[in-house]
């Protein structure tokens, strides 16, 4: 089990997977939504690539193909700027009162104690992240951070997923989660998906490798997924 240990990481989703954001606030999630649909547009983006598109982190990762592909270097910058101040409003707000779930320090305790390593894979930005991890006391946990500014595209999109894990240098993983983005970034980069899904009314439309109630049953998921050799390399799908 020592050199699957070596080659095996366990990344994590933060919002809403360790800690507990407004995010959970339907009415907030689809304010959003509408806010950054109306942005989008207001800087030059246009209203018919985006619609039907739903989820904001869709309609951000077309908008960032959109201006590389029509986009000159200035308007460009000027784009990541105003989006910048648009977005941060929302992210520091989620991060000053985001509130520890009860088994997070636990779970990452244990994950710690069989020696695998630990990354961090969020759509949020870096200060916004060090704002959770200095209220809450996570940052000793992870090995490694993938914020949106160090990648092109957010999950769904499993660029992220994948930074991540070469940068672990990991062959196989785990990506624990709370939305179907998690879950079909997991799939894309070949690894294995945890949802956590507190709320036993909640009902989801998609498919995960496993889906638990607390953070608690990750680590004997890792277990005993280990013991019996079902864990996928990176991109290649081989055991």
């Amino acid at each position: 089990m020592v050199n699957v240990k070596r080659k095996l990481a366990v990344l994590f989703d933060l919002e809403d997977t360790l800690v507990r954001t407004q995010w959970q606030d339907r009415q907030h999630v689809l304010d959003f939504r509408r806010e950054t649909k109306r942005k989008l547009i207001e800087l030059g983006i246009p209203p018919s690539i985006l619609e039907k598109v739903e989820r904001a982190t869709i309609m951000r990762n077309i908008a960032s193909e959109y201006v590389a592909e029509n986009f000159s270097e200035a308007k460009s910058q000027e784009f990541r700027q105003e989006m910048e101040t648009f977005l941060r409003q929302y992210e520091m707000d989620s991060a000053k009162n985001a509130k520890l779930f009860p088994d997070t320090l636990s779970t990452l305790e244990t994950i710690k104690r069989l020696d695998i390593k630990i990354g961090l894979v969020t759509n949020t930005s870096r200060e916004a992240v060090d704002t959770v991890f200095r209220h809450h006391g996570l940052k000793k946990y992870f090995d490694v951070v993938v914020t949106r500014e160090n990648a092109d595209k957010l999950k769904p999109d499993p660029q992220g997923v994948l930074l991540a894990a070469e940068k672990l240098g990991a062959k196989s993983f785990f990506m624990v989660g709370d939305l179907i983005h998690d879950a079909l970034a997991a799939k894309s980069a070949k690894g294995t998906s945890i949802i956590v899904k507190r709320n036993t009314e909640t009902k989801f439309d998609f498919h995960a490798d496993y889906f638990v109630q607390s953070l608690s049953e990750v680590p004997e998921i890792i277990k005993t997924t280990m013991e019996k050799g079902r864990i996928l390399n990176v991109q290649s799908g081989k055991g």
